[in-house]
């Protein structure tokens, strides 16, 4: 029986500020080594009994799936099986901020923010790892999502070391072009002579509070198979604006760059901001998820 018949949850995104392939698991999937980093910009969902026996998800936002082959829709159906219980309904009113095939983890933020606001609803005390068990079943940046923070994130993304990230904020720009996250790697799959991350040397720069360091040594192998003009030219208009590096999130086609002030976020943001539809400012945050009313 649930405790509250409505809870609200953000979903917030995630920029990759390393991330490279180093491997292959026994079951195909691509052993990852990547730094995530949660930021501001996230999507609301409104997890609401409703008693009929069926879910429902509710978005304004064209061509989002509002059925079974959403990951809030199998996240509902992954707590269920995994505690048990059954929650009689839910109704999901999803306001959607976050970029679709974008490489900011809007799927899976949603996907996590959803077991982390059913686990308020319905009192199941689950810990971390117990949602991030559920999670990765589901999706590799899912565990990711309902941590948040910095995270050096190994295997398929599930084994996860905390960093801290020098002071510092983000330009976010989506360029006119999606790229699909499977095509991307099979793409990567398809390469030679693609180079590895220095990781170790990425990590040295967080723990001695060296963003300029910390810049130098951004990398995601992914770039490699996007082999997009609209990426380089956005990589190329952040730092031009100021940028102390830029890079490709994710698979794309979200592109980011760091700035070590905020005001100077804010400049280089009003400058390229006509270029693009879609622009953020974006702030670190230390949490992937968070529950802001239970009802």
């Amino acid at each position: 029986m649930a405790k509250y018949n409505s809870c609200t949850a953000v979903a917030f995104g995630k920029l990759n500020l390393t991330l490279d392939i180093v491997g292959r698991t026994a079951d195909g999937y691509h052993e990852l080594e990547t730094v995530m980093q949660s930021v501001s910009i996230f999507d609301s969902l409104c997890l609401r009994l409703n008693g009929t026996g069926e879910h429902k998800i509710i978005c304004e936002k064209e061509g989002f799936p509002c059925d079974s082959s959403n990951l809030i829709w199998k996240a509902i159906d992954a707590f269920e099986d995994y505690t048990g219980l059954k929650t009689g309904g839910i109704t999901v009113k999803a306001d959607k901020r976050l970029p679709s095939m974008a490489g900011m983890a809007g799927g899976s933020a949603d996907c996590a923010a959803t077991l982390c606001a059913l686990n308020e609803m319905f009192g199941t005390g689950l810990s971390k790892s117990q949602l991030c068990e559920i999670g990765v079943r589901l999706g590799a940046d899912v565990p990711f999502c309902i941590v948040g923070g910095t995270q050096l994130c190994r295997g398929v993304g599930e084994k996860m070391t905390p960093l801290w990230l020098p002071r510092c904020a983000f330009v976010v720009v989506k360029p006119d072009v999606s790229i699909s996250t499977p095509a991307a790697f099979r793409k990567y799959d398809g390469l030679d002579g693609v180079p590895h991350c220095d990781t170790q040397a990425f990590v040295r720069s967080l723990k001695t509070n060296d963003i300029a360091g910390m810049c130098a040594h951004m990398f995601n192998a992914l770039e490699f198979a996007a082999q997009e003009k609209e990426i380089e030219t956005a990589k190329h208009k952040l730092l031009d604006a100021g940028a102390l590096g830029s890079l490709m999130t994710g698979s794309g086609s979200a592109v980011f760059g760091v700035f070590d002030h905020p005001q100077k976020a804010k400049a280089a943001f009003e400058k390229i901001k006509t270029d693009y539809v879609q622009a953020w400012i974006c702030n670190p945050v230390s949490s992937g998820t968070q529950v802001i009313s239970l009802e």
